[in-house]
């Protein structure tokens, strides 16, 4: 297996579940700064570790993976998994379902949390794999609403009467 896993939780955690630097003041305190024990037990139990499982080697590894302690959900992206396995943009790919399918499997059977990424088009499948179990949807990207929201004023704009 892939160390990343490992990695990520520790990266993402403070001691002693992880390796994160102390920090000061944290927001989440308001920049106030309780004793460091305090602030890295409050902070580990307010953070989610979502490891994002998008090439094929990842989901016929899914079960180690999402064994991992610490690893809250698996995110699978639809787009990089398919470019990974040969078939980039076929969301009916049936590869594709299969994979959402196994993943969730596997997030059910280890106590994890299922995440679908990259259907923001195509929300019949978005709904299957709810249906399955997953329970997290990503709805688009911070970019994709950027511009969604820019383009609907900028006609807003062009329709002004000059």
């Amino acid at each position: 297996m892939s160390t990343a896993p490992l990695k990520a939780v520790a990266a993402a955690m403070y001691p002693p579940l992880g390796r994160r630097s102390a920090a000061g003041a944290l927001p989440q305190f308001g920049f106030a700064g309780p004793p460091a024990a305090e602030a890295m037990r409050a902070a580990n139990a307010v953070t989610m570790v979502v490891v994002q499982l998008e090439t094929a080697a990842a989901i016929a590894a899914a079960d180690e993976i999402l064994a991992v302690e610490g690893v809250d959900m698996a995110l699978l992206g639809a787009n990089d998994l398919l470019a990974d396995i040969g078939a980039p943009g076929d969301f009916d790919d049936p590869r594709l379902m299969q994979a959402y399918a196994r993943v969730i499997d596997a997030c059910r059977r280890l106590g994890r949390h299922a995440g679908v990424g990259g259907l923001a088009g195509r929300p019949d499948l978005a709904a299957r794999c709810v249906a399955m179990g997953a329970r997290y949807v990503s709805t688009g990207t911070d970019l994709g609403f950027l511009l969604a929201a820019a383009t609907k004023r900028a006609a807003a704009a062009h329709a002004l009467p000059c």
